[in-house]
C-alpha cells in the first residue's frame, strides 16, 4: 500500500492576531458572536475562547441576551455564551447577548 504524503497546512496570512482584531472590533461598537465570527472568520467557539480571555485582561462588557418573545433579561448570567431558552417563557427566540469594550 501507497502512503501518500500530506501537504501540510498553511495558516492563513493576518496583519493582527485574532485577539488584536476581535479588541479592534469591539472598541469601536457593541457585536453579537456571530457579527465577530464572520467579521474575523472564525468559528464561534474559537471566538468565545478568545472572548474569555479578553474578559482576563480588559473591561469586557457585556450586554446581556434578552428573550425575543417575553422580553425577559438575562441579567445575572456569568457565560458568555447565548442561553437556550428562557426560563420565563420557554422560548427558544433569544437575542444574542452583545460585547464591547470600554477604554479607561
Amino acid at each position: 500500500m501507497k502512503k501518500h504524503q500530506k501537504t501540510p497546512t498553511i495558516p492563513q496570512e493576518r496583519d493582527e492576531t485574532i485577539r488584536k482584531e476581535i479588541i479592534g472590533l469591539l472598541k469601536i461598537d457593541s457585536l453579537p458572536i456571530g457579527a465577530l465570527s464572520r467579521e474575523i472568520r472564525q468559528s464561534e467557539k474559537e471566538i468565545f475562547e478568545h472572548l474569555k480571555q479578553i474578559q482576563k485582561s480588559m473591561n469586557l462588557r457585556m450586554t446581556p441576551a434578552e428573550c425575543g418573545s417575553c422580553g425577559y433579561v438575562f441579567e445575572k448570567r456569568e457565560r458568555l455564551k447565548k442561553p437556550g431558552k428562557c426560563p420565563k417563557c420557554r422560548s427558544t427566540f433569544i437575542e444574542e447577548p452583545l460585547f464591547s469594550i470600554d477604554e479607561p
